[in-house]
C-alpha cells in the first residue's frame, strides 16, 4: 500500500487496517497533551507519518514500534516515556497486524484439511492450483482461489513476510517452480511435502539451472514438512504441518509441554 503523506496520522491508521496493512498509531494521551504534534501512524517499512513535539520522545516512540511489528503477537499498550525535558509522557501504543496468510501450492485432496484448519485457527488461506476443476469453492470454501501456473505466479501472487508457504503439488516440476518462487519472496516458512531424498533432488535440479540461494534462504526451507506427531491420515498431517506455522510463526520449538515452566507466551 502507498499511503499519501497528506493523510493525517489517524486516517493513514485506518487506511491502514482497510488495507490490511501492519502499523502502528502511537499517541499522546490527552494526560500528557501539551502541543499540537501528537501522534504519528507508522507503517512496517515506511516513512512515518505525523510528528510529535519532542524529537527524542519522537525517536523513542518510533524505536518501540518497530520493535513491536517484529513480534510474534504485539499487543496494543500505553507506556511512559521521557521527552527532552527528562519528562514522563504518557503514549498509547496502538498495534494492528493483519492475520497471518497460510498459501497452499496445490489442491490435492489433503490440501483440504489443511487449508481448513489453518482457516479455523484464524489464518487467511490461499490456494494455489492451475487445475480449476480441483481449486474450487466446494473443496475450499473459506479460502482465497489463485487458479495459476507457475510461470505466472510473480505476476499474481503477492508474498509478505507475513505469509507461510505449504508447497505440495505431489508433481516434482510443478514443486520445483513454485520453490524457487517461494524461496525468492519474503515468506519466513515454505514448507515441502516430501521426504528428504526428494528436496535434495529438487534443490539439486534448481541449482543445476543456474538457482543459488543462501543458508539464511533455506534455513526458511522444512521438509519434511510437519512436526513429528506420528501423523499417518490426511486430517493428522494436516494438524502437524499447521501445528509447526503455528511454532514457526510464534517462535516455539512444538515440543511438549510437558515439564514446561511456563504453557504460555505474552509476545
Amino acid at each position: 500500500m502507498n499511503v499519501q503523506k497528506k493523510l493525517p496520522p489517524f486516517d493513514a491508521w485506518l487506511d491502514a487496517i482497510d488495507q490490511q496493512q501492519a502499523a502502528v498509531l502511537m499517541t499522546i494521551t490527552e494526560a500528557s497533551l501539551s502541543q499540537k504534534n501528537y501522534r504519528i501512524c507508522y507503517l512496517e517499512n515506511q516513512p512515518p507519518i505525523g510528528s510529535f513535539y519532542d524529537q527524542a520522545l519522537e525517536l523513542a516512540a518510533l524505536s518501540i514500534a518497530k520493535e513491536k511489528l517484529g513480534q510474534s503477537n504485539p499487543q496494543s499498550e500505553s507506556l511512559m516515556i521521557q521527552d527532552e525535558n527528562e519528562l514522563d509522557v504518557d503514549i498509547f501504543f496502538d498495534v494492528f497486524v493483519p492475520s497471518p496468510t497460510l498459501m497452499v501450492f496445490g489442491a490435492g485432496h489433503d490440501a483440504i484439511p489443511v487449508v481448513k484448519y489453518a482457516a479455523e485457527c484464524g489464518m487467511k488461506t490461499v490456494v494455489i492450483d492451475q487445475r480449476s476443476l480441483y481449486n474450487d469453492e466446494e473443496r475450499f470454501p473459506h479460502a482465497e482461489r489463485i487458479i495459476a501456473r507457475p510461470e505466472d505466479f510473480s505476476g499474481c501472487i503477492r508474498v509478505t513476510n507475513r505469509t507461510y508457504i505449504v508447497v505440495m503439488n505431489h508433481h516434482i516440476e510443478k514443486d520445483k517452480q513454485t520453490l524457487k518462487f517461494a524461496l525468492s519472496s519474503l515468506a519466513p516458512y515454505i514448507g515441502v511435502l516430501g521426504p528428504k531424498s526428494r528436496r535434495i533432488k529438487i534443490l539439486d535440479q534448481l541449482y543445476l539451472e543456474g538457482c543459488h540461494f543462501t543458508y539464511t534462504d533455506l534455513q526458511r526451507m522444512h521438509s519434511p514438512i510437519g512436526l513429528d506427531i506420528g501423523a499417518v491420515s490426511s486430517e493428522e498431517i494436516a494438524i502437524s504441518i499447521v501445528a509447526e506455522v503455528i511454532a514457526v510463526r510464534t517462535r516455539h520449538k512444538g515440543g511438549f509441554l510437558q515439564g514446561a515452566e511456563f504453557i504460555h507466551q505474552s509476545s
